[in-house]
């Protein structure tokens, strides 16, 4: 998780919202929520205004937030926006870019770059007044040691974290239970599993771009983070159940990693500071007076870092709806309990500042450069190897956090952003004709980004290039001060 930070350019460069218009009027467009379909429970087209948080009858716009302790879990219908383990590219839905369907061109897939986020965990952010409920994750192993890169060399006994609480011990923990804050759960690893099974399904069996067994033709990457590292064991092993060998995880030295806030540069929070001093920022804050008021008492979170944006109540509510858990009632009282009315507000909130955060705000061009822009340069040069022949690699999988795929859907120009939920994933897709042009295709949780620049389904690969190079700091060193 992440609080995050602020992009620039000029003003009249940046995408401009798609709605702006304001009051209650603009829900009679998608009402019923229920007539949704799958695909539009990612683009709530009011979701620019603050009205959208405070207005009870858009409830969750169709968005799931439930899935019980073991997985795996898909929403119902499959495509729907799901906090819990988002919709990805899988065969029963999967289908080729339009201009091959219709028959406008004929190609091959030569080439996937494949993002997305951890699975879900347990909460990173503990209630101040305590849990009501515990947690439990006896049923997971996080598996901890280290061995030489020599078959031959000592191996380690397979060591793996155990939780626990010794009696003698005069502190207590927030919560009780035998989880780790955060720590991949159950669920999260089954979830794994069964996403890296139905991309081996799309990506190998389907198009034969992914090897039946690793090669050097592959690539994977995660942040510093256990929850990546974790995420990354599960997908993989649905991607080759019967491998027997070790893979390489590829990581950047923490203090200048270019994903996870790796490196350090004070632009990122002055420019933060800067897009929450703003009238709209304030608005929000306006409109949710009431319900954060009531939830701090409640639960004892009545510190800036609860009250100044919704991330740590979102958080705590997502995990536990997520895993199978009760949305939290106070320590003192347990007849004051969150209602999912209060949490439904909660989750609206937290979109609505996601999509300032990335997509509306007047800096946010310079926001993603210092939070993104080195990251999104990576990605552009593995696009710029493949455009110019030049490409090692036909399949790369990078494991990330909400903070790097929110950044880089708003460096796409999504049409709006909801909270990149738990395994999040942006697949950049590059065809080749039978006249040896390259075409790109981004898929964002399974569908073609809608996007200020038309759905991101059959475009050049060199406009999709020019399309991410903005974000692309020239000077990064000099931009971070």
């Amino acid at each position: 998780m992440f609080i995050f930070t602020s992009l620039r350019d000029t003003w009249s460069l940046l995408p401009q919202p798609l709605f702006n218009m304001r009051g209650l009027t603009l829900l009679s467009a998608v009402s019923p929520v229920l007539a949704l379909t799958p695909g539009d429970t990612f683009y709530p087209p009011n979701l620019n205004d603050t009205a959208y948080i405070s207005n009870s009858t858009i409830g969750t716009y169709g968005g799931i937030y439930k899935a019980p302790t073991n997985g795996p879990t898909a929403g119902d219908p499959y495509g729907t926006y799901d906090y819990c383990f988002m919709p990805h590219p899988r065969s029963e839905e999967y289908t080729l870019p339009e201009a091959l369907i219709k028959g406008s061109a004929k190609g091959k897939l030569v080439y996937l770059e494949y993002l997305q986020r951890h699975q879900r965990r347990s909460p990173y952010n503990i209630l101040p007044g305590g849990e009501n409920q515990a947690y439990e994750c006896d049923n997971v192993r996080p598996y901890l040691y280290a061995g030489p890169n020599s078959a031959s060399g000592i191996q380690p006994v397979p060591m793996y974290a155990q939780t626990y609480q010794d009696p003698s011990n005069p502190f207590t923990p927030g919560v009780n239970g035998t989880c780790q804050y955060p720590q991949i759960t159950i669920g999260g690893i089954q979830d794994g599993y069964q996403h890296g099974k139905d991309l081996w399904a799309v990506y190998g069996k389907k198009l034969g771009l992914i090897p039946k067994k690793p090669n050097d033709r592959v690539w994977f990457r995660s942040s510093d983070s256990a929850l990546t590292q974790a995420s990354a064991g599960a997908v993989l092993r649905g991607v080759w159940p019967d491998y027997k060998g070790a893979l390489p995880l590829h990581q950047m030295v923490t203090s200048v990693d270019t994903v996870n806030e790796g490196y350090s540069c004070s632009a990122v929070s002055s420019t933060l500071s800067s897009l929450q001093s703003t009238a709209l920022w304030k608005e929000h804050l306006s409109v949710t007076a009431e319900l954060r008021t009531k939830l701090g008492s409640m639960l004892g979170a009545t510190s800036s870092s609860w009250q100044s944006t919704f991330d740590h109540f979102s958080d705590n509510f997502q995990a536990r709806l997520c895993n199978g858990y009760e949305l939290p009632c106070s320590v003192s009282n347990s007849s004051a309990c969150v209602t999912m009315q209060m949490a439904e507000e909660v989750f609206r909130a937290g979109d609505w500042e996601w999509n300032y955060y990335w997509r509306t705000n007047p800096d946010v061009v310079k926001y993603i450069q210092v939070v993104e822009g080195l990251f999104i340069g990576e990605i552009v040069s593995r696009l710029q190897a493949v455009q110019d022949g030049k490409s090692s690699v036909d399949y790369s999988h990078i494991f990330v956090h909400d903070g790097d795929i929110g950044p880089i859907l708003g460096s796409l120009g999504i049409a709006a952003l909801r909270w990149p939920a738990m395994a999040s994933n942006i697949a950049f897709e590059v065809w080749e004709t039978e006249e040896k042009s390259l075409y790109a295709r981004v898929l964002y949780s399974g569908q073609p980004v809608r996007s200020i620049h038309g759905v991101l389904d059959w475009v050049p690969l060199s406009d999709l290039i020019g399309i991410l190079k903005p974000y692309v700091p020239e000077d990064i060193v000099s931009l971070c001060g």
